[in-house]
């Protein structure tokens, strides 16, 4: 697959990550209102931390300096690395806590069985096509980096297949963990955990990725401090504004957007802020919104959790709150 040059720059300038931004706020809107619902089940609430906003553009007049070229490593695996103990696997391969032997540092190391369906990107800067998660870290890796995605280090070839080595967020839960210890969450906490999604998401598009697997199993939960980790970028495209044929979608079934069941084509903007809301509704309620195809197109929410604010008590607070004469 071919990729567009500067689709990075482009999608900003049309204004596609800007309408994530603008979902980002839109979040922030309602839920920063007061509200005075109490917490259910809140076992592990959140103290955010005052230093996570938005990334700044990078100034146009002084070029970023590109950290996207992490080659293949000519000395081996093992004289690098250690392997300690497998923290999951799945069709995707599997992947273990390391160290790095000449500094202790403790790293995720993930390994991609080499098969015949393995997809391959072309990206700017590398003449051969790589496997797709490489291709797409490596993209994510150019500045300004996201503090809210996973990073890549290095990775290596072998005949059997790929290693890659990644930053291990430590200490960390996966999101579907947190979420099913805090049944209901309370909403300040879905606030700050959405926050940085959406993030996450925005900073792909405006790096040319499309993630395409948005769920609640793909985020890692870092603490200390509290952060957001978006992974696994197996399943990603290069972002086209020209949309994705539908009869090859391989994101998580939940999280399938409407239009992949009925519209011959699919679009990247769309279909994450679908995701991200099924995440919203997930964290929220403590289950899917959707349980099956015919679900999805008819898409009728029902809100489960009784403690969820009020749509007329949030629009009345936000009106307050714009009405409201500067301090």
């Amino acid at each position: 697959m071919a990729v567009v040059p500067n689709k990075a720059t482009e999608s900003r300038k049309n204004g596609t990550g800007c309408f994530l931004y603008r979902l980002w706020k839109a979040v922030k809107c309602v839920f920063c209102c007061c509200c005075h619902c109490s917490a259910v089940n809140v076992v592990e609430p959140f103290v955010p931390p005052a230093d996570l906003e938005p990334e700044p553009d990078p100034d146009p007049s002084s070029p970023a300096p590109d950290h996207s070229g992490v080659k293949t490593n000519n000395e081996s695996f093992q004289s690098l690395y250690s392997v300690i103990k497998m923290i999951g696997s799945g069709g995707f391969g599997r992947v273990y806590q390391g160290t790095r032997k000449f500094d202790g540092k403790k790293v995720a190391i993930k390994r991609i069985r080499k098969i015949d369906n393995n997809r391959y990107l072309n990206i700017p800067g590398h003449p051969e096509p790589l496997v797709t998660e490489v291709a797409l870290l490596m993209m994510m890796r150019r500045e300004p980096i996201s503090p809210f995605v996973i990073q890549l280090y290095e990775w290596f070839e072998h005949p059997k297949e790929f290693t890659l080595v990644m930053e291990y967020p430590e200490p960390y839960d996966i999101l579907l963990d947190f979420i099913t210890r805090n049944h209901q969450m309370h909403e300040p906490t879905a606030r700050f955990i959405m926050r940085q999604a959406v993030l996450a998401v925005q900073h792909c598009i405006h790096h040319g990725v499309f993630h395409n697997d948005i769920h609640a199993q793909n985020f890692l939960l870092k603490r200390d401090p509290v952060q957001l980790k978006l992974i696994d970028f197996g399943c990603g495209q290069l972002f086209s504004r020209d949309g994705y044929e539908s009869n090859i979608y391989i994101g998580a079934p939940d999280y399938c957007p409407p239009e992949v069941l009925t519209e011959p084509r699919f679009h990247a903007v769309p279909a994450n802020v679908w995701s991200l809301g099924v995440l919203l509704y997930k964290m929220m309620n403590g289950c899917s919104p959707f349980r099956n195809r015919r679900k999805i197109t008819q898409a009728k929410v029902t809100f489960l959790n009784p403690t969820l604010s009020k749509r007329n008590d949030i629009l009345a607070e936000s009106s307050e709150l714009e009405t409201r004469p500067e301090a």
